[in-house]
């Protein structure tokens, strides 16, 4: 037996506590961490709060300028498309279209407004007197209405012959022919100056437009950029990343800054507002000075009481001196006694960690599988069983140290695997063994169990092989006893014979009084009710001994026909519907049906007291069934239980059986009981 790795001994906790005693009062001023935790705690919320605040109130601002920008675009366009309702058709002259267009240039306060075809060609230009040619080099950008014929802007772009970059607001025209030109208003990004000036702007802050290009549009006399600039890298990043958002700039050599973007699905333009990050922490600042002078205090309290702290402590840890003794002792006893179960333990029993590695072995396990303890120890428990096993394991592992027990009493069958790969059949159990320390370790017992398997096997082969046995007995049986019926039906019908004969003479003395005719007429009246009387009762005979014949095919009507006999002799309502056919049903088959179905009706008349009785035939291939069902007063299920003493249904079963079929009994919803018989005919082949 290989005990768990020694553990740290108590001597060297215990050696340790008078060097702990010099140390309490550093100890104690360490109890002060909590409040410079809490201030820790308190300040960085604060601080969190103060810039989600700000953030909030730049996202805030930054929204209502896209909205300035976007109302101001969207009123543009809606103005050029009223101008667009005067352009006349094609072929006639533009002039008044170009004076218009003029006017609308001092009424808007924008530079120009153009007139375009998709490939450039410049129609209407106001920066040209009317009726001149207009310019014909206009930049691409202000052709993409006329491309895509949707509305938009014009990011900022180059116009030859101007020294200043110009953006656009333009619509798509259509004329009547399908040409889509573009109507564009042309503007200085200057002229978008006024959209910054937002009202309660505070001091130090900063808004700017961008285009969809990342060039600044317009900005505030002191903003980050010129028009036509490029962006700084971060706000790069982060307009690549989404459209809205904050940001933070702490490039070389400026001021760094914090702000907020906004792009409109509109224009594609993004609102820009920032602040200087020293304004932007101004806030935070503020709250941080407060939390400070609170926290002085606090700290001041709690030095106060720590001396008194120190004595207090140093008593605890004279306590902990004698608790560690004690408790080592304990766990040092618990080892040997542990030990000494593991070593006599007549089942196979490993000790693991909970990184399953096995860290003790008895004699019985090794002896089970096979193994040296150089070859177990140190190592993991899933080679000791198969894959599937092994998570079984696992999972009983896990459900022990959740404190909650899989499979019957805890025990779980499986697979384990020994030395040279042969596997056997086992069961195997896991419990948590309880450490001084707090190490968690499992005990795995493994019981072989291949002899018991071997065992249960063969009682199982014994049971089929007593069941086909009574089976077999039970159809010879049922056969026998068929055979002994048709033969006392034959006894029988032969008995009658002397009452044939009786009738016989009766005739023969008719006929010899052939000149008395009321005494013949009396003499054959005689004969006539006796042939009738014996013939009767030889039918009912017969036709209760040897109930469907002796050749196949005769199921469905000897059915019919005890029906209506029954019907007759029992004076109640008898009706069969068959679907099907049963042509090939034999003899022996079609006898076992024909009884349950005796049996059902007399069952239902003598128990049920039913009135109305109906039977279905069906087939299906080679599946059959057959339904008895009537209107009494149910049934009584315990009839089923196989203690009952009654022979009716076991004999019913009996038939069910030889036939290989299926019998239920059940009480029917709306009254009465009903009685389902299923089993298969084999098909003949073509």
């Amino acid at each position: 037996m290989h005990p768990p790795a020694p553990r740290r001994p108590a001597q060297a906790v215990l050696g340790r506590a008078g060097r702990l005693r010099w140390q309490l009062l550093g100890l104690v001023l360490a109890l002060q961490l909590p409040a410079l935790l809490l201030f820790g705690t308190a300040a960085w919320l604060a601080w969190d709060r103060e810039q989600v605040e700000m953030s909030r109130r730049l996202m805030a601002r930054t929204v209502a300028l896209s909205h300035r920008v976007n109302a101001h675009v969207i009123s543009v366009q809606s103005v050029l498309r009223r101008l667009a309702q005067l352009l006349p058709p094609e072929g006639e002259d533009l002039r008044d279209f170009h004076r218009a267009a003029t006017a609308l240039t001092r009424d808007l306060d924008i530079d120009a407004i153009v007139l375009v075809r998709a490939n450039g060609q410049a129609l209407v230009s106001t920066w040209s007197r009317a009726g001149a040619e207009p310019a014909r080099n206009v930049p691409p950008a202000f052709t993409e209405a006329a491309r895509t014929g949707r509305d938009g802007v014009v990011d900022v772009s180059s116009w030859s012959g101007r020294d200043r970059p110009v953006v656009g607001i333009g619509v798509p025209v259509t004329r009547p022919s399908g040409e889509t030109l573009a109507l564009q208003a042309v503007l200085d990004p200057a002229r978008l100056m006024p959209l910054l000036q937002m009202p309660l702007l505070p001091a130090g802050w900063q808004s700017a437009i961008v285009d969809s290009g990342g060039r600044y549009v317009a900005t505030t006399p002191a903003g980050p950029g010129l028009a036509g600039g490029r962006i700084g890298l971060p706000l790069q990043e982060r307009l690549a990343q989404q459209g809205f958002g904050d940001f933070q700039s702490h490039q070389a050599g400026e001021v760094p800054i914090a702000g907020a973007y906004w792009t409109s699905p509109v224009t594609r333009w993004t609102a820009v507002v920032s602040v200087p990050q020293t304004v932007f922490n101004a806030p935070a600042r503020d709250i941080l000075w407060r939390l400070g002078a609170s926290m002085a205090l606090v700290i001041g309290a709690g030095l106060a009481g720590a001396l008194w702290m120190r004595q207090r402590l140093t008593t605890e840890v004279d306590r902990l001196h004698a608790a560690i003794l004690a408790a080592d002792e304990g766990r040092r006893r618990g080892e040997e006694r542990l030990e000494g179960m593991l070593e006599s333990a007549p089942i196979a029993t490993l000790l693991i960690d909970g990184s399953y590695r096995v860290r003790s072995i008895n004699p019985a396990a090794r002896a089970l599988f096979r193994l040296a303890p150089e070859q177990i120890l140190g190592r993991g428990l899933e080679s000791l069983f198969t894959p599937l096993s092994w998570r079984d394991c696992r999972q009983e592992i896990a459900a022990v140290l959740s404190g909650s027990v899989r499979g019957p009493d805890g025990v779980m069958a499986g697979h384990c695997v020994r030395l040279g790969g042969d596997v056997f059949p086992a069961e195997f159990s896991v419990a948590a063994i309880p450490q001084a320390d707090g190490e968690r370790l499992l005990a795995v017992t493994v019981r072989d169990v291949t002899e018991r398997e071997e065992i249960h096997r063969s009682l199982l082969a014994a049971n089929r092989e007593v069941q086909a046995v009574g089976q077999r007995f039970e159809r010879m049986l049922l056969r026998e006893m068929d055979v002994r019926q048709a033969q006392i039906g034959r006894e029988l019908h032969d008995a009658v014979g002397s009452a044939v004969a009786g009738v016989s003479l009766l005739l023969e003395a008719a006929a010899a009084r052939r000149g008395d005719p009321a005494l013949v007429g009396a003499l054959l009246d005689k004969s006539s009710e006796q042939v009738r009387l014996v013939a009767e009762r030889l039918r009912q005979l017969s036709r209760g001994i040897m109930p469907a014949g002796s050749e196949a095919g005769a199921l469905r009507e000897a059915l019919e026909q005890y029906l209506l006999d029954a019907a007759a002799l029992m004076g109640i309502e008898c009706t069969m519907r068959a679907r099907g056919d049963f042509s090939d049903i034999g003899a022996e088959n079609a006898g076992h049906v024909y009884r349950i179905v005796q049996e059902a009706l007399t069952n239902a008349v003598r128990h049920g007291q039913a009135s109305r009785v109906s039977v279905h035939l069906a087939r299906a291939g080679a599946r059959c069934s057959l339904s008895v069902r009537d209107d009494g007063k149910g049934c009584d299920l315990s009839l089923l239980h196989p203690s009952h003493p009654g022979m009716g249904l076991k004999s019913m079963q009996a038939r069910a059986r030889a036939l290989q079929g299926q019998l239920a009994l059940r009480n029917r919803g709306s009254g009465g009981c009903e009685v389902v018989l299923r089993w298969s005919e084999p098909v003949d082949g073509p």
